[in-house]
């Protein structure tokens, strides 16, 4: 199997596969669990550069934007081949900018998610009943971890509010969206999250996910120090727009983040009106890449 990240679906194990192959391809890539799921499916993290100041990439959250998790694989493979070649990037010198940090992503936070969406049936495991009934039988809709949470509303701050929020909606439990789960963590994704960032030192958090075209920055009432010059410059190489926190329900990983850590938190958006399908991958990444390449030199 290569290295080069085609615009195509990839399974779960194709993923495996695939991380496998980059970290044998370059050595200097340090490949690591940072927990499992509920399932008890490996959630990878690749990571390069200084263990102690890194920008941490996040994607796969939301199993619906696929495209996401291919973009984060691409762009590592890119800064490695760069780093190894000593060549620039977007007209960066990335080996001597890169001098001191370090990159981490997370591109597959809901593997379980990510292969019911994908796989239907098959992904589903000896849950396929229940979550076809929760689905109403339309598993590419499913945007949930495999006990029907939604993972980037699993966090505290604001966690009690969003559950009145919901249940006004009558949404009281497990579903395909919407549901933040009974009490803030409770997952084993989101929990592994939280801990990991809690033991590193992560200098900024950037998530991938859809839809809209915007780069959204976290942090009410005073956002941290370069979280608005971050969301400014992202969006002017990108051509999207800069989305302020509008309000407590919108952006609850990077919100949990910012809240805890005091550090900048930006989610961008891709997408015009609609979840982008993998096909688009060599678009949408063209778009990003100095956008990511950028995000960690701040």
């Amino acid at each position: 199997m290569e290295s080069k990240i085609h615009g195509i679906e990839y399974s779960y194990f194709e993923i495996k596969r695939l991380i496998s192959v980059i970290a044998a391809k370059y050595p200097f890539i340090n490949v690591t669990n940072i927990g499992k799921s509920a399932a008890g499916r490996e959630i990878p993290l690749l990571s390069l550069g200084a263990s102690g100041d890194f920008t941490l990439f996040i994607a796969g959250d939301d199993p619906s934007c696929r495209i996401t998790t291919l973009m984060l694989f691409k762009f590592i493979v890119e800064l490695s081949e760069k780093i190894l070649a000593g060549q620039q990037m977007c007209g960066i010198n990335i080996r001597k900018a890169m001098f001191g940090r370090g990159v981490a992503i997370l591109p597959l936070l809901n593997p379980d998610g990510y292969e019911i969406a994908l796989r239907a049936e098959n992904g589903c495991g000896p849950m396929a009943h229940k979550i076809s009934r929760l689905c109403g039988g339309d598993f590419s809709k499913w945007r949930a971890n495999l006990r029907g949470v939604e993972l980037s509303r699993n966090f505290f701050p604001n966690f009690e509010q969003r559950r009145s929020e919901e249940r006004a909606q009558h949404i009281s439990g497990p579903r395909f969206e919407g549901f933040s789960g009974y009490r803030p963590e409770s997952e084993p994704e989101t929990a592994a999250l939280a801990l990991f960032c809690r033991n590193k030192n992560v200098r900024q958090l950037i998530n991938l996910s859809s839809f809209g075209q915007t780069v959204m920055y976290s942090g009410k009432p005073v956002p941290p120090p370069r979280s608005v010059k971050m969301a400014e410059v992202m969006a002017a190489v990108t051509g999207f727009t800069v989305t302020p926190p509008i309000s407590n329900m919108d952006f609850c990983l990077g919100d949990w983040f910012t809240y805890e850590f005091n550090r900048p938190a930006i989610s961008v958006k891709i997408g015009a009106g609609s979840v982008p399908p993998v096909s688009e991958l060599t678009y949408w990444y063209a778009r990003l890449r100095e956008l990511m390449t950028l995000s960690c030199l701040f």
